[in-house]
């Protein structure tokens, strides 16, 4: 054992250091490392080598899990950046996003990007939504790499041998009806567990899908509450209702990562609320839905609600500490923005980018074989254009954990028959969670 240690301590001397590069950015996601450095799939030079050519900078990007990711740039951002690497462009994931934008503007650790967006256009060629999560006050700390608009993807075939066209729900209690069937017909006929859609019954990720068509954040850009909204109410008595008692058409996935796609082959699960990026997963490993799906516009509560929401997200920015921010914004517009960018990220994926005049690239058109030839991207650009705004600030994880509960407590009680009375019931259970998150809220404030 001595003798092992040793050999391995003297191998571990002797390892050559990783050659250092000029420039670097750090990512979380797997999907993001290929598109920039590529993955030996194909010849075509990747983002890396193609700007190091342009520019004569070389660039490396570092694979880092999405929690030692936010652990690191804390720590970069506590201690002023002194004895870390920094990086020059860095990307952090909507759910991790709103830590970073507690303290006062001027102390963000990210750079403030609103200048340089305006004197290189790019405040006027980038989807203005989608700017909203990455911004505080109107400052904006990011660029979007994603639009991720929301639309309803269902077993055609199965729909269609039940005489159900369900493209012709417009709104959610229509969407109801038909579901509701659908379950009917198939149950009649040997498949009691078949569920209509995914509708988690432990999660809220739906629930704030339809909240947002809706112009609906729990909390706005400003940390007002809106959780008091009779919208909200109304939406989580509708949700419960759609996964508890009688009138239930929507299950949970199989737990786990991404099991919602074998759930959907398996024929359990036969519609799903699908942002771009869970249609590259579809395409990527279930063959069998080849020319079995079909996508349509999320259904609406209200005429003034929007057909879509978003779910999901990423943003590239730059730390206030990098070493040379000309740079670290040459790098960020060539790797997020650029045509070269909009080229490699059709190599990897179908996530829409935020660049509107990239949605004429006949990519985007092209009729889809899994979808019966239908022009998915076509609708997601359609969707993009009405996407609804989404606020994230660091208190919207804690209202998100409130709206769960009350979810739960609304789900208990139809599953129980004790639903008399439920949308009052649901008002006072928000109105006790508001109240505990404007103490929260008032408490985690920074010191004037």
């Amino acid at each position: 054992m001595l003798l092992a240690s040793a050999t391995a301590g003297t191998i571990a001397v002797l390892r050559p250091e990783s050659p250092k590069t000029d420039l670097v950015i750090w990512t979380f996601t797997d999907l993001n490392a290929r598109t920039y450095r590529g993955d030996g799939s194909t010849t075509q030079p990747t983002l890396c080598q193609l700007y190091q050519q342009e520019t004569g900078q070389s660039v490396s990007v570092k694979l880092i899990g999405g929690q030692a990711l936010n652990v690191r740039l804390t720590s970069i951002f506590d201690n002023g950046g002194a004895n870390a690497e920094v990086p020059d462009v860095v990307e952090v994931e909507i759910s991790s996003v709103g830590r970073f934008f507690r303290p006062p503007l001027d102390k963000v650790g990210f750079l403030p990007l609103n200048d340089r967006l305006a004197s290189s256009g790019w405040d006027r060629r980038l989807l203005a939504s989608r700017l909203a999560p990455w911004s505080k006050q109107g400052v904006v700390f990011g660029v979007p790499r994603d639009v991720h608009p929301i639309a309803v993807v269902f077993r055609k075939d199965l729909f269609e041998e039940a005489g159900i066209d369900l493209s012709t729900a417009k709104t959610w209690p229509e969407f109801q009806k038909l579901c509701l069937e659908f379950q009917k017909y198939w149950h009649a006929r040997g498949f009691p567990n078949r569920r209509a859609i995914e509708l988690p019954s432990t999660s809220v990720d739906y629930l704030v899908v339809m909240l947002l068509q809706r112009h609906i954040n729990l909390l706005d850009s400003n940390n007002v509450s809106h959780m008091t909204d009779d919208r909200v109410a109304e939406t989580i008595e509708f949700y419960a209702r759609c996964v508890a008692g009688d009138q239930a058409f929507g299950g949970d996935a199989s737990p786990g990562a991404n099991l919602w796609v074998r759930d959907l082959v398996n024929d359990d699960l036969c519609s799903v609320l699908a942002p771009d990026w869970r249609t590259s997963y579809l395409r990527a490993t279930a063959p069998d839905l080849n020319g079995k799906l079909q996508m349509m516009p999320v259904p609406r509560f209200d005429p003034s609600d929007a057909p879509t929401a978003t779910w999901g997200g990423t943003m590239m920015a730059i730390p206030k500490n990098a070493r040379d921010p000309e740079k670290s914004w040459k790098l960020l517009q060539y790797f997020s923005l650029s045509p070269q960018a909009m080229n490699a990220r059709l190599q990897y994926s179908t996530i829409l980018p935020p660049v509107i005049e990239a949605w004429d690239d006949p990519r985007w058109h092209r009729q889809d074989k899994m979808f019966g030839g239908q022009q998915i991207g076509e609708m997601y650009i359609s969707l993009a254009r009405e996407l609804p705004e989404r606020y994230v600030t660091p208190f919207t994880t804690i209202a998100t954990q409130s709206l769960t509960v009350v979810l739960n407590s609304a789900i208990t009680a139809v599953q129980s028959g004790d639903d008399k009375n439920l949308r009052s019931r649901i008002q006072g259970w928000l109105q006790e969670a508001d109240a505990d998150l404007k103490k929260r809220i008032e408490f985690g404030k920074f010191d004037p």
